[in-house]
């Protein structure tokens, strides 16, 4: 007998196994996937807030404290007010996370070019494109 189709079933099982690909490169740097996804996004944005990383990257708060925590504790990211409004809370990129961001990007971007290997570019187009249209239709809802 065969499980009914689901979505959620179907990009949850894809999604572990897609996680522990590259947690599996990564691991090499002692970072997890979400992490390196911080770093990432951080990177590109040099300061944001907590709210902006939360919708960047399409996480809820309690999922984004906890990849943080490490993050900062081990001094990769740093914490400071905002000029415009002391209550809001930049987060950037320290000196020591700028060096770990740049010794996992190579490792990050390899294994982006063995998923593309494994599974062709016109399956990625696909993938990248079917994931666009999930956010999309399901974002903020």
């Amino acid at each position: 007998m065969e499980i009914e189709m689901c979505f959620n079933l179907a990009m949850r099982k894809s999604s572990r196994l897609i996680t522990k690909f590259y947690e599996e490169r990564l691991s090499t740097l002692g970072l997890k996937s979400g992490q390196f996804s911080i770093l990432r996004a951080v990177n590109f944005k040099k300061q944001t807030s907590n709210k902006e990383l939360q919708g960047i990257l399409a996480i809820d708060q309690t999922t984004l404290s906890r990849n943080l925590k490490p993050l900062f504790r081990d001094g990769y990211l740093r914490l400071q007010a905002d000029d415009n409004d002391a209550r809001i809370k930049l987060i950037s990129l320290t000196p020591q996370g700028e060096t770990l961001y740049q010794s996992a990007l190579p490792v990050w971007e390899k294994a982006q070019q063995d998923i593309v290997h494994k599974l062709g570019k016109t399956e990625v187009e696909k993938i990248l494109t079917l994931s666009d249209s999930f956010v999309k239709a399901l974002a903020g809802t």
